[in-house]
C-alpha cells in the first residue's frame, strides 16, 4: 500500500495557469519507504474536489495496464481512498 497524507495547513486547493487553461491540484506527501515522505501534487478537477486532511491510499483505478502490458500509473487522475481507522471496540483480556 502506497500511503498518502494530507496534512494541516497545505490541504487548501491551488491553481496553476497552463497553456491548455487553469489546473487544480492538492498538494499531498507520499510515503515511499525513505526518511521523509515524498511531496507531491494531487490533480483536481475542480477546487471542490479536495480531500480533508488525513491518510489516504492509491485506489486501485490509479492504476492500468499500458500498451506493452507495463503497470501504469495515470499521473492526470490519482483517486484517493481512506484509510480506515483499526478500532477494536469492547474489547478485553481473558
Amino acid at each position: 500500500m502506497l500511503k498518502i497524507s494530507i496534512i494541516e495547513g497545505h490541504n487548501l486547493p491551488q491553481s496553476r495557469s497552463t497553456k491548455n487553461g487553469l489546473r487544480y491540484f492538492q498538494q499531498a506527501y507520499a510515503h515511499m519507504g525513505g526518511a521523509f515522505p515524498q511531496e507531491i501534487e494531487i490533480p483536481l478537477q475542480a477546487p471542490t474536489d479536495a480531500k480533508p486532511v488525513g491518510e489516504y491510499e492509491l485506489a486501485l483505478s490509479a492504476f492500468r495496464v499500458g500498451r506493452y502490458k507495463n503497470l501504469e500509473l495515470n499521473p492526470f487522475d490519482l483517486p484517493l481512498v481512506p484509510v480506515a481507522k483499526n478500532i477494536t471496540l469492547g474489547k478485553t483480556g481473558s
